[in-house]
């Protein structure tokens, strides 16, 4: 059953209305004045808020924003009760997020009629945002078996065959069923190194405090070749195109949780390469400057729009999957920033369509 909440300390106006709503078939509940309201709206969200303004304690305007303020309850309908009808008082309101005005004095057919209003338009994007849901589940799970059973058929392809044919294969046939062996296994390193380190994260285990406590000072230099040999391992195009390192700090050092940072300038480095020209370069830079160390990583590839990095960004997301035959399940830049965020430093992309990417990360130094 569909519930409205009451707040208003005037008795008659609740009295009134409650009237009206349970004629309706609607569950009412009531709140004499903006904390109690708030209270019960955080405690037992309802469907729908009727709040009056002008009330002492605690006015219409706070018990929106208190009520706005909670994941639970951000989009939930509110509709104000006022006396004023000037207009910038109501736009006030607006702009905290209430979606519906009622001056007083108003009648029943204006209040149901606004109720109505705002429970049916809550309805459909509810239920616009199930099918969003539905549609991200689908695609999520289709990801997940795809990016698990695609090396895992590989690596039982290549079982199969050598069960069969151990006695027959050729050195180049053996060759090539370790290339396709090793493809298969390094696939599926890199996405349980990825859920590995999102674990960590989201258990706190690889936090800021953590790595405060249990990191090491690294220099940055130190860290690059490494970095660079993973990433041409998770590359999955263009792993042997030419990286250019131009490290002009290397005295600049750092506090690190060595693995994950080192996985994620593979990341970036990675990606670089996916998405550079079979004729191109990555551009690898270092510097410091005043108390921090910026690593640049830079491609010569087809880039992306302001639309498309953002979206980037996104657990789950990646640009270009279908024309760039994509592997991964678009963790690469999530995982990323997270990682930089853990050691207290930023990540940002810049990029120009048909131009190239950089990728910029920036760490305190020690």
């Amino acid at each position: 059953m569909t519930r409205i909440l009451i707040i208003d300390d005037d008795d008659l106006v609740r009295e009134q209305l409650m009237g009206w709503f349970e004629r309706e078939g609607y569950e009412v509940t009531e709140a004499n004045d903006g904390p109690a309201g708030v209270q019960q709206a955080l405690g037992q969200p309802p469907d729908l808020i009727v709040c009056d303004i002008a009330m002492p304690e605690m006015s219409g305007y706070e018990v929106l924003e208190a009520v706005r303020g909670h994941a639970q309850t951000t989009t939930m309908p509110f509709i104000f009760l006022t006396g004023q009808t000037d207009k910038a008082f109501m736009r006030h309101g607006m702009e905290l997020g209430a979606d519906d005005y009622l001056t007083k004095p108003f009648t029943r057919p204006e209040v149901l009629a606004a109720v109505r209003t705002r429970l049916k338009r809550r309805a459909v994007i509810a239920d616009a945002l199930t099918q969003e849901l539905e549609a991200a589940k689908t695609h999520l799970s289709r990801l997940v078996a795809h990016e698990l059973k695609t090396p895992l058929i590989s690596i039982q392809m290549v079982k199969d065959l050598v069960e069969r044919q151990i006695g027959q294969l050729q050195p180049g046939d053996i060759q090539n069923l370790m290339d396709t062996l090793g493809a298969g296994t390094e696939r599926l390193h890199h996405l349980v190194e990825q859920m590995v380190f999102l674990t960590q994260l989201d258990a706190g285990v690889l936090s800021r405090e953590k790595i405060q406590e249990t990191g090491f000072g690294v220099q940055v230099w130190q860290l690059v070749p490494s970095a660079i040999d993973l990433g041409r391992r998770f590359a999955f195009r263009n792993r042997d195109l030419s990286v250019v390192s131009d490290l002009r700090d290397e005295q600049a050092a750092i506090h690190a949780h060595l693995p994950a940072l080192k996985h994620a300038l593979a990341e970036l480095i990675a990606n670089a390469l996916n998405f550079s020209p079979a004729d191109g370069k990555v551009t690898i830079s270092e510097w410091q400057s005043d108390s921090a160390v910026w690593i640049s990583i830079y491609d010569e590839g087809i880039g992306m729009s302001a639309a498309e990095r953002a979206k980037a960004f996104e657990t789950y997301a990646q640009i270009h999957r279908d024309s760039r035959e994509q592997q991964g399940m678009g963790l690469g830049l999530p995982l990323v920033r997270r990682i930089v965020e853990a050691h207290g430093g930023d990540f940002e992309l810049e990029s120009v369509t048909n131009k190239g990417t950089q990728a910029l990360v920036r760490l305190p130094v020690m």
